[in-house]
């Protein structure tokens, strides 16, 4: 729905009122889901999904930071999207109604736009204004800019530490953010510098605090305000370290596979609700479309992986490090047979010079015992060695242009370069892997190696400081810094780079800047 109407009429009505006369009587009588005078927007806005002709536009009509406060009934929000940052040239504009079934939040897919350019939007409801949101759409083929950059961030436990490497992000003014999973943290609450809420989540209200809580940080709001996201979850926005319908050993009801499918359900329905997503990301019964991808341009293709909703379950009963003929299981898969072909196929149709596969777990293989004993993780790659094989075997037979894999979870930077044959060191390089340390999980960390780096001579970096990656990228070279952050557990911590490295258009392997 559009029509033309000005923001000065919208903020001078009382709610529905003005709304009704700009949309020519079309919504109900007044509101009355929200108090007189309350501010409806104290989740901030939110946007992603970045395509050369549109964006996805969110935010959720909330009164109190944790999402607690009651609202009855839907609320008319009324959104406008312009080419300049004070709202004058206004290119789109219309209405949506947020209701409780999904938690109020709105989204808005925004179509017929220009590739390659800022915008910035503004929802109203309740006679009140949002901030205003900047986006950006992605490039278009043939028209791309000279570089195009883009930070990688994961693990953010909100009892861990202050959300720093947020605020260090938005000073570097990317073009997107990708957030490769544990963008909340679901136990209760602890001793860090900052407690949960509420107690583990196992509802949908109960994950609706805790991305409230989340959401509610300072430095977490701006960046969803400034930058378009492109994420997708891990284990602890569900469980720790759950495969498929198959939850964590422990002494939780969950352990009955029909009450870990509901539990799902409702932290998949609040992820969704939380994110910048479009509609066909919404969850359908303990299910979630998230794997999908993201053209940008001549510069980048990027693939966005799911490694949690399709995984067999792990060998050895998640005991690790372990090794063993169930790490080699021929029928064991991480992301599910069926994406393993869909991720080779897409990033095989590559038209652009960086095909990125956005993921959450550690693809390069990493020995963690050392000496001439072998131990790996049982959640990551290493236990699904024939499932990684093929998904490697397929993108180098396959002709993959400068493949990247993005990855977070494992707390630590670490710069790899992915082999054809692990056992063999000198087998030839199919890609190379970007795996970014936590935004706050593990605490601040310190300043120790990796001791089995020798053991893993494809693992180029390593680092155990907090932090996200910087990628910057030109028709020629990508270059990836590993940003550090000397302590989380006070807030403001300044940014350094640890190491950086760049990789060269045809050429595979990563190489020291």
């Amino acid at each position: 729905m559009s029509s033309t109407f000005s923001r000065r009429r919208l903020l001078a009505g009382a709610g529905t009122g003005a709304l009704s006369l700009a949309f020519g009587g079309a919504l109900p009588g007044r509101a009355r889901a929200l108090p007189w005078g309350a501010n409806p927007f104290v989740a901030g806005v939110a946007s992603g999904e970045p395509a050369a002709d549109g964006v996805v536009l969110w935010t959720r009509i909330a009164l109190d930071a944790l999402g607690r406060e009651p609202i009855r009934g839907k609320v008319p929000v009324v959104w406008e999207l312009a080419e300049d940052e004070r709202l004058r040239r206004v290119v789109a504009r219309g209405l949506q109604f947020a209701s409780a079934e999904e938690g109020h939040s709105v989204h808005v897919e925004v179509n017929r736009l220009k590739p390659g350019r800022e915008y910035w939007y503004r929802f109203y409801a309740h006679g009140e204004a949002s901030p205003v949101g900047r986006t950006r759409t992605a490039p278009a083929f043939g028209a791309a800019p000279s570089s195009l950059s883009f930070c990688l961030a994961s693990c953010s436990n909100w009892e861990a530490g202050y959300f720093t490497a947020y605020r260090r992000i938005a000073e570097d003014d990317p073009w997107f953010v990708a957030h490769v999973g544990d963008y909340i943290y679901e136990g209760g609450p602890g001793t860090g510098v900052r407690q949960h809420s509420n107690a583990e989540p196992m509802d949908l209200p109960a994950y609706r605090e805790r991305h409230s809580q989340y959401n509610s940080d300072a430095d977490l709001l701006e960046l969803r305000r400034l930058f378009p996201l492109v994420v997708t979850p891990d284990d602890h926005e569900v469980e720790n370290n759950y495969a498929n319908l198959i939850s964590q050993v422990d002494t939780e009801p969950d352990q009955d596979p029909n009450v870990f499918a509901q539990r799902r359900a409702a932290a998949y329905q609040a992820y969704y609700e939380f994110m910048p997503l479009r509609r066909a990301q919404h969850p359908r019964g303990s299910g979630m479309q998230l794997y999908r991808e993201l053209p940008l341009g001549d510069l980048a293709h990027v693939v966005v992986a799911d490694t949690r909703q399709f995984r067999t379950d792990q060998p050895y009963d998640d005991h690790g490090p372990a090794d063993g003929p169930a790490m080699t299981d021929p029928a064991a898969t991480l992301p599910g047979l069926a994406q393993e072909q869909w991720i080779v196929d897409r990033m095989a149709s590559s038209r652009s010079t960086w095909t990125i596969l956005a993921q959450q777990v550690l693809m390069a293989s990493h020995d963690l015992v050392p000496g001439a004993a072998k131990g790996y993780s049982t959640d990551q790659w290493d236990a699904y060695r024939a499932s990684r094989q093929r998904v490697l075997t397929g993108i180098h037979d396959r002709g993959t242009r400068n493949p990247v894999v993005l990855t977070g979870d494992i707390h630590q930077h670490y710069a790899a370069d992915l082999l054809a044959d692990f056992d063999d060191p000198s087998s030839a390089i199919v890609g190379s892997e970007l795996c970014g340390t936590s935004v706050t999980s593990g605490g601040d960390g310190n300043d120790t190696v990796d001791q089995q780096l020798a053991e893993n001579p494809w693992i180029k970096f390593n680092a155990s400081r907090r932090g996200y990656v910087r990628v910057t990228m030109d028709a020629q070279r990508l270059q990836a810094d590993f940003r550090t952050l000397s302590a989380v557990t006070t807030p403001d911590a300044p940014a350094a780079t640890g190491a950086s490295f760049t990789l060269q258009d045809g050429t595979r392997g990563l190489q020291p800047a």
